[in-house]
């Protein structure tokens, strides 16, 4: 036997066995070193200014933290009381006063003379709503340790990704059996899409929720948790924001308020669903790629687009972030196959 077989069947067998132990961690290792290729040029800054490889890679996990994982905590902790305060005999007061003014509207205005919309809300269970609440709120109790775990964890994984990630792109580049430019450009491709898929992400939820949060505390909400809520249902394809502010306007119709009602519902549809999404979003995303990255790098956002609805539905909230990742991956392999097949 040549010592490479005798190698490469030792290798195997301790490759399961470390795939054994690390299997209840890799999801989470691999949304660390994803989110560590996205954010790299954070932990670049970092190194430049400090000249400390330690201080850098804690930094970038602060960083992290605050941007991404502390509304996260905060929401899921807030979500989960508000749910379980919410008294079940408001909700029919609430729902009685939507029907009544639904009543009064359909025979003031003519409005779905057609549509027997009466018929279909008499049919809603508001006692099941009710029940469904409780429910959501002990699945946020009994789900909320585990994802708090999950994001210690990988915090942890992002720390040392940072810490040592150049050691680990080099030793990758030995062992790749394409030429050193070639692992490169991989790494670059990766690297580059999910700067911008994460870049793109927080900056839009970001403005989307701080837009949303603002009228939601001027009317008398909760502005930071329906700010936070509004920024990551904005990442839902089509319906997106109005998951958030249509329960709003209903609230308000509810206790009599229609002009708030109205204020609320056409702020968010001109000045966030319009003008933020439709003309400030796409120079945002264009901001990123010309400014940031600082080289000519083409993305189809079409298929980025998709990747990520593809990632939730697949994987759930870190979909979005696996989802690109695997499909840029799959590109910049198919783009390398047809020069190494040549060597």
């Amino acid at each position: 036997m040549k010592p490479i077989h005798f190698l490469l069947f030792f290798l195997l067998i301790t490759g399961y066995f470390a795939y054994k132990i690390f299997d209840p961690f890799l999801e989470t290792i691999t949304i660390a070193v994803l989110l560590t290729l996205a954010t790299y040029k954070i932990n670049e800054f970092f190194v430049k200014k400090l000249k400390n490889k330690i201080a850098a890679a804690f930094l970038s996990s602060v960083v992290i933290s605050i941007l991404f994982f502390a509304p996260i905590v905060y929401l899921i902790t807030n979500a989960a009381t508000t749910i379980a305060n919410i008294d079940t005999n408001y909700i029919k007061e609430i729902y009685a006063n939507v029907y009544n003014w639904i009543v009064s509207f359909v025979s003031k205005s003519g409005f779905f003379k057609n549509i027997n919309i009466l018929e279909f809300i008499e049919k809603i269970d508001i006692n099941s709503i009710a029940q469904n609440l409780i429910t959501i709120a002990s699945f946020l109790a009994t789900k909320s340790a585990k994802f708090l775990k999950d994001i210690v964890l990988i915090l942890i994984f992002f720390f040392f990704s940072n810490l040592y990630g150049k050691e680990i792109l080099l030793y990758f580049q030995k062992i790749a059996p394409f030429p050193k430019d070639e692992s490169l450009k991989l790494f670059e491709n990766l690297a580059n899409v999910m700067s911008v898929v994460f870049s793109s992400i927080v900056a839009t939820s970001f403005l989307q929720g701080i837009l949303f949060g603002i009228v939601a505390q001027i009317y008398g909400y909760n502005g930071l948790m329906f700010g936070i809520l509004y920024g990551f249902s904005s990442l839902i394809p089509v319906v997106g924001g109005i998951l958030i502010w249509l329960p709003l306007v209903i609230h308000k119709i509810a206790i009599g308020d229609t002009n708030s009602a109205i204020a609320i519902a056409l702020y968010s549809i001109v000045v966030i669903s319009i003008v933020a999404d439709t003309f400030i979003k796409p120079m945002i995303i264009k901001y990123i790629n010309t400014i940031i990255i600082k080289k000519e790098f083409y993305i189809n956002e079409l298929l980025i687009f998709f990747s990520i609805v593809a990632g939730i539905s697949t994987y759930g909230f870190w979909g979005m972030i696996l989802g690109p990742a695997i499909i840029t991956l799959l590109i910049s392999i198919l783009n390398i196959f047809p020069q190494v097949n040549k060597t």
